[in-house]
């Protein structure tokens, strides 16, 4: 809430009321403001495979993400802030979840996949953590049993051992974490217990005072000789770790993916995230804004505050003209209408037809472009909600009433 002119309290609110959405933004001078945004009751939206598989991704994506959030929010490194470390996953998985769907259309996917408004998260091949932490020769995981395995130089199986054998200090520490069957994430990271002298013989040390540990589950610590063992069954068949090395003041880590399952087969027709009505698609007074419904608490702010949602936004794509257009989301093609970060910055490319210019139209906001050897080029902000970009590649001031597509 927030105190109005009047001295009250103003209530903000969120969610929908009938045919009108509510959200809260920011006005030009950074404050709070209420929107509201009505939808049509019966919109005739008929949907492409990709932009239907799209909005399936998408809300595949959000599913894990919620989830997942304790870990992703700061695992990629060389991004600040935990709204850029969300979205970077957001991204890598998106392009990683459409490559599979291209090579497995019903079956044999990396990925369980949500039907669109299907809530709890699916198992599958996710980027978790991507940096360049070593992961040393000495410990492996059996993604089959969720099961890592730390091989103690049989010489010297005493904790400064086991200290060698990570390459860890005492500050630094590694995570176990993966996706349960049920949907959940269950995770924890292992610090070897500061407590314990270098010399000390980890046969003489209980085996729960090892590790220091913290986390959302209680995984089982064995030792055989010089064998190190730490389980965590819930996450068996989509598990992984993560390396969190100190450097310069702050924590590098290691790439991490989760288990690459190949059962989680999904039937084309049946998951795509449509409201199939008849021969035609129709959203039937359904949410024409996309992903609204997502992920609770994904906002911005890095710290759990905000509120300009980081996920969520369709750029829906219309091209007229014979010439080609590139439309760039960073590094990933977006020209089908793919779900897009809000705030994205998305990158034109436009080659039209020999003698015709181009124009790009974001809603009624005309995209400044520059022209050069017969490329038309220009960015824009993706705003946070559904947006149509129009590509006319044939265009010609002439014969469209005039107009200087350098112009906002």
């Amino acid at each position: 809430m927030a105190k109005s002119k009047s001295g009250g309290t103003r209530t903000y609110i969120r969610g929908r009321v009938g045919s009108d959405v509510y959200s809260i933004g920011r006005d030009a001078k950074g404050k709070k403001q209420q929107v509201v945004r009505s939808l049509a009751e019966s919109v005739a939206n008929p949907q492409t495979q990709a932009q239907m598989r799209g909005r399936m991704i998408m809300s595949t994506i959000a599913q894990a993400l919620a989830v997942l959030r304790p870990i992703v929010d700061h695992s990629f490194d060389g991004v600040s802030g935990a709204r850029a470390n969300l979205s970077e996953f957001v991204s890598q998985n998106y392009a990683r979840i459409k490559a599979d769907i291209a090579q497995h259309a019903a079956s044999g996917n990396l990925y369980g996949l949500n039907k669109y408004g299907e809530k709890g998260a699916k198992r599958g091949a996710y980027v978790i953590s991507n940096g360049n932490a070593a992961i040393p020769s000495t410990m492996t995981i059996n993604k089959t049993t969720g099961e890592i395995t730390i091989i103690v130089d049989a010489q010297n199986v005493t904790v400064a051992g086991l200290k060698a054998a990570l390459g860890l200090t005492a500050e630094e520490y590694f995570t176990l974490v993966g996706l349960t069957a049920d949907g959940a994430a269950n995770y924890e990271r292992f610090r070897i217990n500061p407590a314990l002298s270098d010399d000390a013989q980890l046969a003489s040390v209980p085996l729960s005072n090892i590790f220091a540990t913290e986390g959302n589950a209680m995984a089982t610590v064995s030792l055989t000789t010089n064998v190190v063992k730490i389980a965590l069954a819930a996450i068996a068949g989509c598990c992984s770790f993560i390396i969190s090395k100190k450097v310069n003041g702050g924590f590098i880590h290691s790439k991490a993916v989760l288990g690459n399952a190949t059962d989680l087969d999904f039937t084309a027709n049946v998951a795509l995230p449509t409201y199939p009505v008849g021969a035609q698609n129709y959203l039937n007074g359904g949410d024409i804004f996309g992903m609204s419904e997502s992920i609770e608490g994904v906002e911005d702010g890095g710290s759990g505050g905000g509120d300009t949602p980081v996920v969520g936004a369709i750029l829906t794509i219309v091209k007229n003209g014979n010439g080609t257009a590139t439309v760039m989301n960073g590094q990933t093609e977006v020209n089908t209408g793919d779900n897009v970060a809000g705030g994205a910055v998305i990158s034109l490319d436009i080659v039209p037809e020999e003698g015709k210019q181009a124009q790009a139209v974001v809603g009624s906001t005309i995209v400044s472009l520059v022209e050069a050897d017969g490329h038309y080029t220009g960015t824009f902000n993706m705003p946070n909600a559904s947006a149509t970009l129009t590509i006319e590649t044939a265009y010609n001031p002439s014969s469209a009433g005039g107009g200087d597509l350098d112009k906002d």
